[in-house]
């Protein structure tokens, strides 16, 4: 089945806000009627609702080319626009309009990127901090690259799962040291697991603020002070401090020798859940870390260029690459990235096709209700997609973009890029708008 838990997303309503709350009546706003079909969403005991997921290949209706160009005409499409709209149930295009040109991506490459590495590593990957016992009898905090690794667990900015934390590293760390009867450490700090600049040159100047420096070492997702891993090992020797081991000097750069060994360690969240937040956020930090990852497991240098060529590879392994895709960052932030609507299409497409890859799609925002897509679809002219859309979203100041999937009004799936290159934020209404016409369309063939 290729989409049986593509689109099961659970919304609490509690990580709603007031507005919304979901259940058994459907997506609901305060004062307000639903603003979704009340069979939606499945009661469960605990207040939550969750979307019903899709139905398999063959249960529902093919896209009528036709009647998709008659909803997408409907709803203001320009002809200066890229889009392509894909069948689900056959990956065909079945809409096609400059879907072939070269178009910034902006955050919708955060879908190339997890998707390629759900598919090299698996979603049930995890990544390891460590803490080693070194020959000369120092000790070193090893970074594996979790990028979800939190001070605290209060500290953890995302809703969800709870992911691995320093407070709780450093409570093993110092039974360990304890029971061989050691109070007081050198403490030393390795993230040589990355390699090369740790924020891209591509990057503007207003988009620093929307991405911390890339580390294999960071604590609640890293900060711009040019030293993530220093950072890090500084919370990390305060956290040891209150469990009882002093730490002097102060922490220093060092690789771990080989013959380390380990005396405590924490695991990450799997990749799979952290693809899903890193999608429903939109957070470029994650997104490098995940790049840096791609191209370890793909044999190239962890660095910009050696994941931004294990990505290349990856996609064209899976036959979603064409001539006029070129790519520089993880994340999107790069104004030099060139992607096509038949692209970013495809690779939702053809991601729903497996097991692994699947699990990330889980995680794109919820029109109306989650992530990024949380305040939007809420206007007369877009509200149709509420609830149903699901999409990753992508601006900068030069390129607003959508990709994802929506149920159609009788029970086709629908597949959609659309690119407005040349407007920011003031192109989203025009996106939304055309997605909306999708999911309210009765576009079946």
């Amino acid at each position: 089945m290729i989409l049986a838990g593509v689109v099961a997303v659970t919304l609490v309503t509690a990580g709603l806000g007031a507005r919304f709350g979901a259940g058994p009546a459907g997506l609901l706003v305060e004062d307000g009627a639903a603003t979704v079909s009340p069979g939606l969403y499945g009661a469960t005991d605990d207040g939550t609702g969750v979307i019903d997921p899709a139905l398999g290949p063959g249960q529902y209706a093919s896209l009528s080319a036709e009647e998709v160009s008659g909803a997408l005409a409907g709803a203001g499409l320009d002809p200066a626009w890229s889009v392509s709209v894909r069948d689900l149930a056959s990956g065909d295009e079945v809409f096609d309009q400059n879907s072939a040109q070269a178009i910034i991506p902006a955050s919708n490459l955060k879908l190339m990127t997890t998707m390629a590495l759900l598919d090299a590593a698996g979603a049930g990957t995890t990544y390891e901090t460590t803490v080693v016992a070194e020959s000369d009898g120092s000790y070193t905090l090893v970074g594996g690259g979790d990028p979800l690794l939190a001070s605290t667990e209060s500290a953890y900015q995302y809703e969800g799962a709870k992911p691995a934390t320093s407070a709780e590293l450093a409570e093993r760390t110092a039974r360990a040291l304890k029971a061989a009867d050691v109070t007081s450490i050198t403490l030393n700090y390795d993230e040589s697991l990355f390699s090369g600049p740790t924020r891209h040159p591509d990057w503007a100047e207003g988009d620093m603020e929307y991405v911390n420096d890339i580390s294999a070492l960071t604590i609640d997702q890293g900060d711009d002070s040019g030293d993530s891993g220093a950072s890090a090992a500084t919370t990390f020797a305060e956290q040891l401090t209150a469990a009882g081991i002093t730490v002097e000097p102060d922490p220093t750069p060092r690789t771990a020798g080989q013959g380390a060994q380990a005396i405590a360690r924490v695991e990450s969240l799997p990749l799979g859940q952290i693809a899903q937040v890193c999608l429903r956020h939109s957070d470029n930090s994650i997104a490098e870390t995940l790049l840096r990852h791609l191209a370890i497991t793909a044999g190239q240098q962890p660095t910009f260029d050696g994941g931004a060529a294990a990505l290349e590879q990856r996609m064209r392994a899976l036959d979603v690459w064409s001539d006029a895709d070129s790519l520089h960052d993880g994340s999107g932030l790069s104004e030099n990235n060139r992607l096509t609507a038949g692209t970013l299409s495809k690779v939702v497409a053809v991601a729903a096709g497996s097991d692994d890859m699947r699990t990330g799609l889980a995680g794109m925002p919820v029109a109306a209700a989650t992530g990024s897509l949380e305040t939007r679809y809420l206007d007369s002219s877009s509200s149709a997609g509420a609830g149903l859309v699901r999409a990753k979203t992508g601006t900068l100041d030069v390129a607003s973009t959508l990709t994802g999937y929506t149920p159609t009004a009788d029970g086709s799936i629908a597949v959609f890029t659309i690119v407005i290159n040349g407007a920011g934020t003031e192109a989203r209404p025009y996106l939304d708008t055309l997605a909306a016409s999708l999911a309210a369309c009765r576009c079946a063939g």
